[in-house]
């Protein structure tokens, strides 16, 4: 296991317990990174860890005006993670952090549509819907990468051909928001993202410029990017095409959901599906 992604700066020393929880062996990187913007953010409010569980509480009070409580609960696992990864009592599952969740829930939660994740079934089944049309292997690609990379839309939107090396097992991507995600290889080609991206881009021509861009509809190049909101439409199309209710998907279904996903294997060891389990990206720079 390698260490937590090197972000740290070092005018901005960890607590040696948050470092012990940034290098724990019980998250793969890609958990580890995805749980790391959480733990910074709980860390510079004036967050500790072992953290009681009032601090947590509040914590989480004074964000609920400012953000969704989607985010919240994010936190509340991330710093849960912080906690179990070490083997210290779970602040989080206490009834008073529950108890203020349900009421921030009740306030607030209704006012926000809440993203349903595209998990790794799920993925696998919108994969085996597709054919090979240059619209196909666009959206299979984007599907894989943003799932296995962890990106959201913005940095799917904005990834450049320039921003792609190909390394010893994987693809590395330098994203525009200052993190290099290593996009891993897959023995099955057919749930491959490097195969997928790299076969994207033969059938395209692209040779520079954005890597997903738009296709007209007579089924030719656009050259220009693809936007957020033809990200989020794209996914869209594809669960509808399997049966899933496009309203509860958008443009960051395949993060949330590559996220969840690695977070629940933690738990159990691994998930089981057709294809599973779908490679997941090692992170960097953050």
């Amino acid at each position: 296991m390698g260490d937590f992604p090197h972000t740290i700066q070092e005018d901005q020393p960890l607590d040696p317990q948050v470092k012990a929880f940034a290098q724990a062996p019980a998250l793969t990187d890609a958990t580890r990174a995805a749980y790391w913007g959480d733990l910074r953010r709980f860390i510079d409010w004036g967050g500790a860890i072992p953290a009681p569980e009032k601090m947590v509480a509040t914590y989480l009070v004074e964000h609920a005006n400012s953000h969704k409580f989607a985010t919240l609960a994010r936190w509340r696992v991330s710093l849960g993670k912080a906690h179990s990864a070490q083997g210290l009592a779970d602040p989080t599952k206490t009834e008073l952090v529950n108890a203020v969740l349900k009421g921030i829930k009740q306030k607030h939660g209704r006012e926000q549509r809440r993203v349903a994740p595209l998990t790794a079934t799920q993925t696998s089944n919108v994969l085996h819907a597709m054919g090979n049309r240059l619209k196909d292997l666009r959206d299979k690609a984007l599907i894989l990468v943003g799932f296995s990379g962890g990106l959201r839309r913005s940095e799917l939107t904005t990834l450049t051909v320039d921003n792609l090396r190909e390394r010893t097992g994987g693809m590395e991507l330098s994203l525009n928001t200052n993190r290099t995600v290593m996009i891993p290889s897959a023995h099955q080609e057919s749930i491959c993202p490097v195969t997928a991206l790299k076969a994207w881009l033969e059938a395209s021509g692209i040779q520079s410029g954005a890597v997903f861009q738009g296709i007209n509809r007579h089924g030719r190049i656009s050259g220009q990017p693809l936007t957020g909101h033809g990200v989020a439409l794209v996914i869209k199309e594809r669960v509808k095409a399997v049966g899933l209710d496009p309203s509860r998907y958008s443009g960051c279904s395949p993060r949330v959901g590559g996220i969840l996903e690695g977070a629940q294997e933690e738990g159990s060891g691994g998930l089981e599906a057709d294809i599973m389990p779908l490679p997941k990206a090692a992170h960097g720079h953050q």
